[in-house]
């Protein structure tokens, strides 16, 4: 019998035992007490028997396409993706708290991973990416059998950040081993030329490279709390998980658009492309219909529906604001239309004299590197029980390494301004 079957039994089991005691006039004192318990327990097995129909077609539906692919569920994949299934950030928290080494599937997912080192307990980057049982949730309608039990605690509301940018902005995010790591980007190369029959060779043309190296820049944050506290909160471990991954990806969104290059920074957007000449007119309906067309250089996009843009927030307002005269459609439905993707972005800077700039990138492969990223593969956790002993309170500093060049391909990009009033 699986999991899901004994799950799935016990639940008609309880339901015969409440039909039964609800089908009396009156209950005794002890009788109350078994059908609280057992509404509970009711309310509890459901959740996990939801839960492993999730698994269940979840693991069905990645041994298809393991059989697919070749692998036949056996591969190395599917051990990495059994161990993910394990491996959980409470349980690295827990050792970088209790200052032990990682063990157990944790410390397997680690040696499959090849992550190694560090003063702390080293977190790979696929357990936060990895979406968990925990957080897959489904909406069910309360019954009067939870009523009248105790307190139960509801979903944690997670922090909200920025939508990500990077896509849209053909940034390419690649996994990195230890050590610094180098891309190389061929600028110039031979030019075919006409040949006559005999007598004639064509020249050799020496290749030549623009090459980068990206080197770990510390991106950190700290977590604060009580024994009590991890004690007492109920599903903690699906959302520190989804939390430190939207603020890493959140901060990384922002420096690629804002970083200075100043010391752990990188070198944003607004830093690398050229900052165009100040508009003198109100941006109008026409402005916002050809934006995308002037990013079309014939190389990087061919037609303006392969150009993406990332717009301040002010900008898409302004957009939304005017007209085509006769069609009455308005900006923002000219500039959703005419491109690959258009979107607001709160890592856009406010307006400075009415003036808010934007960002154009020519195309659509993300993996073609027109920017690239590297992340280092783990997130380390570092337990600090001394500085606030006195208070009974422990912190775990997170420290994520990562590093970016972007408009790696110049060209791809075009930075513009649109005037907001006038």
């Amino acid at each position: 019998m699986t999991k899901l079957q004994r799950i799935g039994l016990r639940l008609s089991e309880i339901r015969q035992k409440l039909n039964e005691l609800s089908g009396k006039d009156e209950l005794t004192a002890e009788e109350r007490a078994e059908m609280d318990t057992l509404s509970n327990e009711y309310s509890e097995k459901e959740t996990e028997y939801r839960a492993g129909v999730i698994a269940e077609a979840e693991d069905l539906e990645q041994r298809d396409a393991d059989a697919k692919a070749g692998a036949n569920g056996d591969g190395e994949t599917a051990e990495r993706r059994a161990l993910l299934d394990k491996a959980m950030l409470s349980t690295y928290m827990g050792h970088a708290v209790a200052g032990t080494p990682v063990a157990g599937a944790e410390a397997e997912l680690n040696a499959a991973l090849e992550i190694r080192g560090g003063g702390g307990a080293m977190v790979p980057w696929q357990v936060l990416d990895h979406p968990g049982i925990a957080e897959r949730r489904d909406d069910a309608p309360s019954t009067t059998a939870a009523l009248g039990g105790p307190t139960s605690q509801r979903p944690i509301l997670q922090r909200l950040f920025g939508r990500d940018i990077l896509a849209a902005l053909g940034v390419r995010i690649d996994s990195v081993p230890s050590g610094l790591s180098e891309w190389p980007l061929l600028t110039g190369g031979v030019a075919p030329g006409e040949v006559a029959e005999a007598g004639a060779a064509a020249d050799a043309v020496a290749p030549t490279f623009d090459t980068h190296s990206l080197k770990p820049k510390r991106l950190s944050g700290r977590y604060a709390f009580t024994y009590e506290h991890a004690a007492q909160v109920a599903g903690i471990e699906a959302s520190l998980r989804r939390d430190l991954a939207d603020a890493v990806r959140s901060r990384m969104s922002y420096q690629s658009i804002n970083g200075t290059g100043a010391g752990a920074q990188v070198t944003g957007f607004l830093a690398r492309l050229a900052d165009p000449t100040d508009p003198t007119a109100e941006a109008t309906y026409a402005d916002y219909a050809s934006v995308h067309a002037s990013a079309v250089d014939g190389i990087h996009a061919v037609m303006e529906s392969e150009v993406s843009s990332v717009l301040g927030v002010d900008t898409y307002r302004h957009a939304a604001g005017v007209f085509q005269a006769g069609s009455g459609e308005s900006g923002t439905e000219a500039l959703d239309r005419r491109s690959a993707s258009c979107q607001a972005s709160s890592y856009i800077p406010s307006p400075a004299a009415n003036i808010q700039t934007a960002i154009l990138h020519a195309g659509r492969d993300a993996m073609r590197g027109d920017s690239i990223a590297a992340m280092w593969p783990a997130l380390e956790l570092i337990r600090d029980p001394y500085t606030k002993a006195g208070e009974g309170e422990v912190s775990l500093t997170w420290i994520t390494l990562w590093d970016a060049y972007v408009a790696f391909r110049a060209d791809a990009y075009k930075r513009v301004d649109f005037k907001l009033a006038a």
